[in-house]
């Protein structure tokens, strides 16, 4: 995975398809906008007491699932990147592709 844009990047466009597919409106509830640097990222990790972005988007999301579990539009992250499930393949930023297999953890946003 390469270095993020941090001009738009993946948590844009997760949050983006929260909003869209559920109404939540994932800065909202982590009172803060989205990180445009390291230092904002890391600020926005000490503020909600989390080491890393799964725990970061159960903050807003609740609970990972285990990634087999994931359902078309849930979201997903493998590594530092979070994209969208779409069946047995999850979408990322930049158009990378990956199996569920290779994903790390699930969001699903209808239960």
């Amino acid at each position: 995975m390469t270095t993020p844009e941090w001009h738009r990047h993946c948590a844009d466009r997760a949050a983006d398809h929260v909003l869209d597919a559920s109404g939540i409106d994932v800065w909202k509830i982590l009172g803060a906008p989205p990180p445009r640097s390291w230092r904002e990222a890391a600020d926005l990790y000490r503020r909600h007491g989390v080491r890393s972005l799964g725990e970061l988007v159960s903050r807003a999301l609740g609970a990972p699932v285990s990634p087999l579990l994931a359902r078309r539009g849930d979201v997903v992250r493998r590594g530092w990147a979070l994209g969208i499930c779409e069946g047995e393949l999850a979408t990322f930023f930049g158009g990378e592709v990956s199996p569920i297999s290779e994903i790390d953890e699930a969001w699903q946003l209808v239960s």
